[in-house]
């Protein structure tokens, strides 16, 4: 390998030193010297330097970190001159948590002895805590990946799951397009073309889908599709986050049936209600036609009409029973209302006997008293 000059060393150093966060501790983590960049990274001001330096590396991490046996072995072996490098969980002056991708590089003497500790880094917080927020969601959710134009790049094992695959078939899936989770005609429709065409634009989508099992059962997904792009606006690839809501969704289209079935059976009712009142009205207004009724005739109609509002009102208890039960409602209310409704319709009935009998046994006492 060739050996660089002095002018070479002190001419990259430089370099590293204007581009980079650069921190020098003894071998004892005491700091020795630190770069206006580093003093910015980590909340101080540019003109901060005798402010840290002289302090322990460890104002820099948390007081367990500082205390345990890690944090211990950590500096012994930099001493030994072993080099680290990866990213590191750091606390700002303000107690911020900051994450450093860096190197600490032991300082050998011409002897090979270490002499001091030079750390090199670049905050990528928001890097990491953008990839920990990702990690979680993937916890908690079916996630997968496509490209632009809709194949499969990856999915964790909750999507494989979802969609009725076992958890360890990514390989199965990845390189085939997004269409294998909708039907045949959604693929080739222009509303298909037009929703991918947008998502490679940039337009991000959230909503309810329909979509296909591997089975090719129909399931319903709340799903958000996040296109990820680049500095410069391009799209690289497409994360779609996903719940299945199958169940959330079939019971509301049921209770939505239920619904409408209910509302004709209570209209059905209504109509009943109106039919006896119109009943009654035409009782009175044909009197005479009425009293020549006899009384088993007038018992037999009523019988009839009551017999109707029971089944009338009891299908109606039934379709409302099996609402309340997907609805996880209280059964209670039900026979709240079924009494009151077969109170209202049963009076409305036998308001008519009451009626058509009181002006029958009157009129008949008007005959006696004029024989």
């Amino acid at each position: 390998m060739k050996t660089l000059s002095k002018e070479e060393l002190i001419s990259r150093l430089e370099a590293i030193n204007r581009s980079n966060a650069i921190i020098y501790f003894d071998l004892n983590g005491i700091i020795l010297g630190v770069n206006s960049i580093f003093l910015e990274t980590m909340g101080y001001k540019e003109g901060d330097h005798e402010k840290i330096i002289g302090k322990h590396h460890s104002i820099f991490v948390s007081t367990d970190y500082a205390n345990s046996k890690e944090y211990e072995k950590f500096w012994k072996k930099l001493r030994d001159g072993q080099f680290y490098e990866g990213e590191f969980e750091r606390v700002k002056l303000d107690g911020e948590l900051i994450y450093l991708q860096a190197t600490y590089n032991p300082i050998l003497n011409e002897n090979g002895e270490v002499t001091k500790i030079m750390k090199i880094a670049n905050d990528v917080s928001t890097t990491v805590i953008a990839k920990n927020e990702i990690g979680a969601v993937s916890k908690s959710n079916a996630v997968i990946y496509f490209d632009c134009d809709g194949y499969i790049l990856g999915a964790n094992s909750l999507f494989l799951k979802t969609m009725g695959f076992d958890e360890r078939d990514e390989n199965k899936i990845i390189g085939k397009h997004h269409s294998i989770f909708v039907s045949f005609e959604y693929s080739k429709s222009e509303e298909y073309k037009e929703f991918w065409k947008k998502l490679s634009s940039g337009k991000f989508f959230e909503g309810e889908y329909e979509r296909r099992k591997m089975n090719g059962d129909t399931i319903y997904l709340k799903a958000t599709y996040n296109p990820i792009l680049s500095n410069d606006g391009v799209c690289r690839k497409v994360m779609k986050i996903a719940n299945d809501i199958t169940e959330t969704i079939t019971s509301k289209n049921k209770i939505n049936e239920l619904s409408k079935n209910l509302q004709v059976e209570l209209d059905n009712s209504n109509k009943l209600r109106v039919a006896l009142e119109i009943e009654k009205n035409n009782v009175l207004e044909d009197l005479e036609a009425t009293i020549k009724k006899s009384q088993n005739e007038l018992i037999g109609t009523i019988v009839k009409t009551a017999l109707g509002v029971i089944v009338s009102v009891g299908f109606i208890t039934t379709v409302m029973y099996s609402f309340a039960i997907l609805s996880n409602k209280d059964t209670q209310i039900i026979g709240s209302t079924w009494s009151n409704m077969f109170s209202v319709l049963l009076t409305n009935a036998f308001s008519i006997v009451g009626t058509i009998m009181g002006i029958k046994y009157a009129t008949q006492e008007k005959k006696e008293d004029k024989i």
